[in-house]
């Protein structure tokens, strides 16, 4: 189980509110948003606070999900519409449909073409977020394509890479993907990211303990 989840009588799961006291937080659909959960599942976002959604995944972006997951939540959903495998018109279909059917952002991934940034921006309102994973990448010409938000998957790097974005741009709104360690959120938080994506357990891992406790009679 990650680290910073804990058993709640609320909420099944819950990660201590104090991590992210310091986060100033960015505004989708007029909701204050601190942490983001990183999940398509739906009863892992049904049972754990987090104050939006995170929904992407390692598969093209499909319109069934993208639906069901803003049907389903409560919160804001940010919805990812392409990457290395999705570019182009697919895309921006992809993203002109998360705005129709209720997305508060849409997402792309670090190899998605600077061109086609600049494309779903003059057809979208809602905010475009990009992921990037290296420091070795031309933020500034991320920033001219339009991009809104950037959404730091850097592992290990993370810190370093938000300083890099920082000195090119000190006021630039940053979401950071932190480690499983409640030390990792705090250094995320600490570097001056507006928001945190929470990486939840796993249905396996959840289930690992409950199954060991009932292979002890329990």
């Amino acid at each position: 189980m990650k680290e910073y989840f804990l058993k709640s009588t609320c909420k099944p799961l819950q990660y201590p509110k104090t991590l992210v006291q310091n986060c100033q937080g960015l505004f989708f659909q007029n909701k204050k948003v601190k942490t983001l959960l990183f999940s398509t599942d739906m009863a892992i976002i049904e049972n754990i606070e987090a104050d939006a959604v995170l929904a992407v995944y390692p598969f093209s972006p499909s319109e069934r999900i993208m639906k069901s997951i803003i049907s389903f939540s409560n919160k804001p959903v940010i919805c990812g519409v392409g990457g290395g495998l999705t570019k182009g018109k697919k895309s921006l279909d992809m993203a002109m449909a998360a705005e129709q059917m209720g997305a508060a952002a849409v997402i792309v991934n670090q190899p998605f073409l600077n061109k086609d940034i600049e494309t779903i921006k003059r057809n979208i309102s809602i905010p475009v977020i990009s992921s990037v994973s290296t420091a070795e990448f031309s933020f500034q010409n991320r920033i001219n394509s339009g991009v809104d938000i950037f959404h730091i998957t850097g592992g290990q790097n993370t810190n370093q890479i938000i300083q890099k974005i920082k000195h090119i741009s000190p006021l630039f709104p940053i979401i950071a993907t932190s480690g499983k360690t409640r030390e990792s959120v705090k250094s995320s938080v600490q570097s001056g990211v507006n928001a945190i994506v929470l990486t939840p357990p796993t249905n396996g891992e959840l289930f690992k303990s409950i199954m060991n406790q009932y292979r002890n009679g329990k």
